[in-house]
């Protein structure tokens, strides 16, 4: 069954765009009670005023020859006068509330898709996992969330700034044709089946052509991502010096084509359902104009009936079933549910994580947690979506207090490794237990208090320097000494002092007084929140490639202040550079998913196996290149230096 979709037995039994309407309307109390209520009052007096405008307008008609015959000082000219008042306020309210209800139909829409949009913030922040960030469907979903979609038709704003057209427009179809059943039964009759089949007909068409275009989501985030290679900083210098503008501009517009042909064949209106509504519409029509008319010459009705049947006619034909707001409307019948699907499925996923045990910890963990041990037992991990096992039964004790190095090829499993520790997935089969606790068991938002992490791909936030550093703990961010202490410990102080408003320059180049950092001091900075988690009671360290982006002498003060800046944490520590791998207590090496050596630095050394390898290689790259020069036996002696 596709993610996003509902199963067929519990789909109600009603059509796809009513469906879609109705989430729309049961959406719009939650946005603003007060909005909808003048909303739907607007709607109800924009549908009335029109039919009493007619009726009025009618009787008007039919007075003038008595008020001809009696003068305007006759009760029938003072008749007239007042149908003349009563008609211009009509005209005067009607063409006022117009405009104010278009105006409050497109505020509310903004406020729909600002609700829409927080909605599904909280619903993709909320799994304790990523594996659903790179669901094609979940990603195709927050496509219409962003407004990305092919036009704005797709928007939920523009639906319901539809509604304050189209709802209007049907009442006032409904009240013409219960109108017209004054004139003859069977002509109102008539106007009260034919409006709601047409309109039936063509929003399935409407909404037809809405599937289709939700259904090429994939294909649109493929040319959008083409786009954005030309309008963003982030390949910007290697499109200019590789010339590839030529190249991108010509693959978006086939991932461009390829994504919205399909769309626009489907948008070519079927013929039968255009000569179906059309042909049954004039047929309405004439039939209706015939009997008028039959009756207007045979003065069954006189001139002022002829005028308000004349109008209700007018009336039941303005049912609008053709124009764009209609075609907004149903597209968001397939919007807004998607959207609201992908909100309910992803509020799902949360509660459908293997739970494990009954949780024996409270929320609030213990201050010195972990104290003993996080012990991973036969820990398997796939991927979703992938055959090819990350973790391969995996047994492995770390030590609480103690700093352990975890080293291997790319692809070993190194990454995914702590990504279950850090709890963000769940391990395919086995178990990982933290002082004795199923890591499953334990609330996870207290878990992930105790751990501060700095990733190899570290988000580099468009915010302000303390702010960056306070993602690492956001309960202390107005707590500045505690934010210059991890900065200081991180050696990044400095830097965020020489910025030009210090502490709170924008870490970006895209707004105004904003600056850029080189990759090194946006390290420290990401350094800097890792540590600012610890100071905030985290006990779990994980440094993932700390010094990859550091220069030579920045990487040996890291390297120097390792022990201190691990002291009393439990330390996972990720790096290919052996010169700071050495200084951890305990060293794993993973091959292949799966722990191949472990134990110190001297000890697998003397093994002479994969670590001594990887090791010597490593060194090689110093002491080869000029073996036989002075310069040559400075670099060897650095090097065995190292292995000392």
């Amino acid at each position: 069954m596709p993610l996003l979709r509902v199963p067929l037995s519990r789909r109600p039994k009603i059509s796809p765009t009513l469906q879609g309407i109705l989430s729309l309307l049961r959406l719009l109390p939650q946005v603003s009670r007060t909005k909808t209520v003048l909303g739907l009052s607007g709607v109800l007096a924009a549908a009335v005023l029109p039919v009493g405008v007619a009726v009025v307008a009618g009787l008007l008609i039919g007075s003038i020859r008595a008020t001809l015959d009696a003068g305007l000082a006759s009760p029938a000219g003072h008749r007239t006068l007042t149908l003349l008042a009563v008609a211009g306020v009509l005209v005067m309210a009607q063409q006022t509330l117009s405009p104010v209800l278009a105006m409050l139909g497109e505020t509310l829409g903004r406020e729909v898709d600002r609700e829409l949009q927080q909605r599904v913030m909280a619903a993709v922040g909320r799994p304790e996992g990523t594996a659903h960030l790179t669901d094609p469907e979940v990603l195709d979903a927050l496509r219409v969330v962003r407004g990305l979609g092919m036009t704005e038709t797709d928007r939920p704003s523009q639906a319901v700034a539809a509604l304050a057209a189209v709802l209007p427009a049907w009442l006032r179809a409904v009240a013409a044709a219960l109108a017209l059943l004054a004139f003859h039964w069977w002509v109102g009759l008539l106007w009260l089946l034919t409006w709601p089949v047409v309109v039936h007909f063509m929003q399935r068409e409407y909404f037809r052509v809405g599937e289709v275009g939700q259904g090429r989501g994939g294909a649109l985030r493929h040319a959008e991502y083409l786009r954005d290679l030309v309008l963003t900083r982030g390949a910007a210098k290697e499109v200019r010096l590789w010339g590839l503008l030529d190249w991108l501009l010509g693959r978006f517009d086939g991932a461009w084509r390829e994504a919205t042909e399909p769309v626009w064949r489907e948008r070519r209106p079927r013929v039968r359902v255009v000569l179906g509504a059309t042909g049954s519409v004039a047929l309405v029509n004439l039939v209706s104009y015939a009997a008028l008319a039959w009756a207007a010459v045979h003065h069954d009705i006189g001139l002022g009936w002829v005028a308000v049947y004349t109008q209700a006619l007018a009336l039941a034909n303005n049912y609008t079933a053709f124009d764009d707001n209609n075609a907004y409307l149903s597209f968001a019948g397939a919007a807004v549910p998607r959207v609201l699907g992908l909100d309910a499925h992803l509020e799902g996923s949360v509660t459908a994580r293997p739970a494990g045990p009954p949780a024996e910890l409270p929320a609030e963990l213990p201050a010195a947690f972990p104290a003993g041990r996080i012990t991973l037992e036969q820990v398997r991990f796939r991927y979703p979506g992938t055959e090819r096992e990350a973790l391969r039964g995996v047994d492995l004790t770390i030590e609480a207090g103690r700093s352990l190095a975890i080293v291997g090829e790319n692809g070993a499993g190194k990454s995914s490794l702590v990504k279950l520790v850090c709890g963000l997935h769940v391990p395919t089969a086995g178990t990982i237990r933290v002082d004795g606790h199923d890591l499953a068991g334990l609330d996870q938002a207290a878990w992930r208090e105790r751990i501060g992490v700095l990733f190899q791909d570290f988000a580099r936030y468009h915010l302000s320097a303390a702010e960056n550093i306070a993602m690492g703990a956001p309960r202390y961010a107005g707590d500045r000494e505690r934010l210059r202490e991890a900065a200081h410990r991180a050696g990044a102080l400095p830097l965020i002092e020489g910025l030009a408003d210090g502490w709170d320059t924008v870490l970006s180049p895209e707004y105004t007084g904003g600056t850029d950092l080189s990759g090194g001091q946006w390290q420290r900075i990401a350094l800097a929140r890792a540590l600012f988690a610890v100071d905030a009671g985290a006990r779990v360290l994980i440094l993932d490639e700390p010094t990859a982006a550091l220069d030579v002498r920045a990487e040996a003060e890291i390297y120097d202040r390792f022990l201190e800046l691990t002291a009393g944490l439990t330390t996972i520590l990720i790096s290919h550079r052996f010169s700071t791998v050495r200084r951890a207590e305990r060293i794993v090496v993973l091959e292949d998913g799966a722990v191949v050596e472990d134990g110190g630095h001297e000890e697998l050394l003397a093994r002479r196996g994969r670590y001594a390898e990887m090791f010597d290689l490593q060194a090689a790259r110093f002491v080869e290149p000029r073996q036989g020069s002075a310069a040559g036996a400075g670099l060897r002696a650095a090097a065995e230096a190292g292995h000392a």
